[in-house]
């Protein structure tokens, strides 16, 4: 049995225990964890069925990873969505990544059953197996990849201190890092795509480097607080959500918030599109979690929420104004804090149920 061969069977293991850990953390929200279990767990079965064919071992359901391994990158969107807010177009996603799935299970469901143990009786279906094989692995790359655009993008409600810093560059660095190694691995299969014994041997690379990378990225994606995205108090972990309860009478939110309430309408610091949750409690002089706290239970609302709430209602005001004739929405998306027209227009669909567009049209009817 030679090294690459017992590489997956570690990995798998390392994976399994990493998948424990990720479950019963109490670091992030139920649903980011729930996702970033399945996908450790999707690689510990990956590389547990690599284990399988390369020591020639049989299996009941042997080739079932099959049918998820596309999935390795779509849910890593979807926990990319759901830990950083970023808005994505779910439904349009969840649909392609639906119908993909079943045009895949169909498909490998009508291969041969001992297609993986015997592949020289089955050429030209190996073949095509191994042509959706790299497909996949496209498909994942590309979920990365756009996982990775648009973690780049992601607007901070809190200023991250110099150890949530390097957590967020070691997961960037990290997925650019498994983004490169998969387009390694496909470029080098789609080279050896003709000759079967080169192309074990790259699989086995592969195994080896996915034992290594997607356990590397969830690690550092665990440890990258939820709380510095939104700057809601629920996000805070259970230790620290204690010790701001512990510590803030009802008086001094009151207080807190008609300090809040006053800088907001007199300040308006909320058309700055960088300002944070750290800015605020300066100038409120109290901490960043008990402003959080206060905005949250008065409010039910995170930090961004609050601030995005404002700059609603001033995009609100100046697209029923003169000025909406004279400017376009652009325009007043920038005017009002927002700095992109994307986040402002799901921003102002999210709290009016209509587009910017719409509302104007609505307005001068």
């Amino acid at each position: 049995m030679t090294f690459l061969n017992t590489i997956p069977l570690i990995g798998a293991l390392v994976a399994v225990v990493l998948a424990v850990v990720v479950f019963t953390s109490k670091v992030q929200g139920k649903s980011a964890r729930a996702i970033l279990g399945l996908i450790v767990l999707f690689n510990a079965h990956n590389l547990m069925e690599s284990y399988f064919i390369y020591n020639d071992i049989s299996w009941p359901g042997l080739g079932l990873s099959y049918f998820h391994y596309h999935l390795i990158g779509p849910l890593f969107l979807l926990y990319a969505h759901t830990v950083f807010k970023i808005p994505i177009g779910r439904k349009f996603w969840v649909f392609t990544f639906a119908i993909y799935t079943v045009v895949r299970v169909i498909f490998i469901s009508l291969l041969p059953a001992d297609i993986l143990s015997k592949p020289d009786d089955y050429p030209l279906q190996f073949m095509v197996l191994l042509l959706d094989y790299y497909v996949a692995i496209l498909f994942n790359i590309g979920m990365l990849l756009l996982s990775f655009l648009l973690i780049q993008r992601v607007r901070l409600a809190v200023q991250l201190d110099s150890r949530e810093k390097l957590n967020f560059s070691w997961l960037k660095s990290l997925i650019l890092l498994a983004i490169g190694t998969y387009i390694a691995i496909w470029i080098s299969g789609v080279v050896s795509f003709f000759d079967g014994e080169q192309w074990l041997f790259y699989e086995k690379l592969e195994s080896m480097f996915t034992s290594i990378f997607p356990l590397f990225v969830s690690f550092a994606a665990m440890r990258f607080p939820v709380f510095a995205v939104t700057g809601d108090y629920k996000d805070l972990p259970v230790d620290s959500e204690k010790y701001s309860k512990s510590s803030l009478t009802m008086e001094d939110a009151d207080e807190i918030w008609k300090e809040i309430l006053a800088i907001m309408d007199d300040e308006k610091p909320y058309l700055n599109p960088e300002y944070r949750l750290n800015e605020l409690s300066v100038r409120v002089g109290k901490s960043l979690h008990h402003v959080s706290q206060v905005i949250n239970e008065k409010m039910d609302l995170s930090f961004s929420d609050f601030i995005n709430q404002y700059r609603v209602k001033d995009a609100q005001a100046l697209l029923t104004s003169d000025r909406a004739k004279q400017v376009t929405i652009l325009a007043i998306c920038y005017e009002a804090g927002f700095n992109s027209k994307t986040a402002f227009y799901n921003t102002f669909k999210k709290f009016t149920g209509q587009t910017p567009t719409e509302f104007k049209r609505q307005q001068q009817a």
